[in-house]
């Protein structure tokens, strides 16, 4: 193998993804107390608002590291008990879809993305997911762009309950799947995440800028940066030799 890394492992939102969101919209909270309510929770959008941000705060300070992940399946189905339902695992499901596709204002996968997972598996490379991020979320919308058969590994933060940058979540990941540091890059848009994950356990970064990325930190610098957008850098980046 040519590459100059084994193991590849790649944020998601804002790297793989351009996505948006909004959680503040009233829209949302309208769409969602109505949908509780049609399955006997009956919720206006504001009290469904005030009780939803109530929970995710009371499950935050139940752990004392500020890094914990706290899972959004918990506090969905302490919105139903708190009106006397009960609500199984196939409800919470679909209600964690609904509200995210209520919230959901964009989503499409990077060009490039592709083409390069292509590139690094025909010169044997692995390819991992380590994302800040909800299951309940993301494992559906993997299915939507097309991505849920293109990793070696995924280790999502819910899960983990734990997020980046600590580096217990990477340690899971490389625990979990047996990979060396030392063979191992990650990719992300975040510095404040991704590149300061990596650092903490030794590994090199690749830090790709992009609409979501933030002001730039030079006291996070990756080893390989790409600051510009030109993506058609990225194949020489990532060790990809090209014609």
């Amino acid at each position: 193998m040519s590459l100059p890394y084994k193991n590849y492992i790649f944020d998601l939102y804002g790297t793989l993804t351009d996505i948006r969101t909004d959680e503040e919209s009233r829209t949302l909270w309208k769409k969602t107390a109505l949908y509780y309510t049609e399955h006997g929770a009956p919720y206006t959008g504001p009290e469904l608002r005030r009780a939803y941000l109530r929970l995710c705060d009371a499950e935050q300070r139940r752990h004392r590291d500020p890094l914990y992940e706290i899972e959004l399946r918990k506090v969905f189905r302490a919105l139903y008990a708190e009106k006397g339902v009960r609500a199984d695992r196939r409800r919470l499901e679909e209600t964690a879809v609904f509200f995210r596709l209520t919230s959901l204002r964009y989503l499409r996968r990077y060009d490039w993305v592709l083409p390069s997972f292509a590139a690094l598996r025909a010169e044997g490379a692995q390819i991992y997911l380590l994302s800040n991020a909800q299951s309940c979320f993301t494992l559906p919308e993997l299915r939507v762009l097309e991505l849920q058969d293109a990793f070696d590994g995924i280790v999502i933060s819910s899960d983990a309950r734990v997020k980046k940058p600590s580096p217990k979540i990477m340690e899971i990941l490389l625990k979990r799947y047996d990979l060396s540091v030392s063979e191992s890059l990650m990719i992300g848009n975040d510095q404040f995440s991704d590149v300061a994950v990596a650092h903490a356990v030794g590994m090199d970064t690749l830090y790709l800028q992009t609409e979501t990325s933030g002001p730039y930190d030079p006291a996070l610098q990756a080893k390989y940066e790409l600051l510009d957008g030109d993506y058609g850098r990225l194949p020489a980046l990532l060790g990809i030799q090209t014609n």
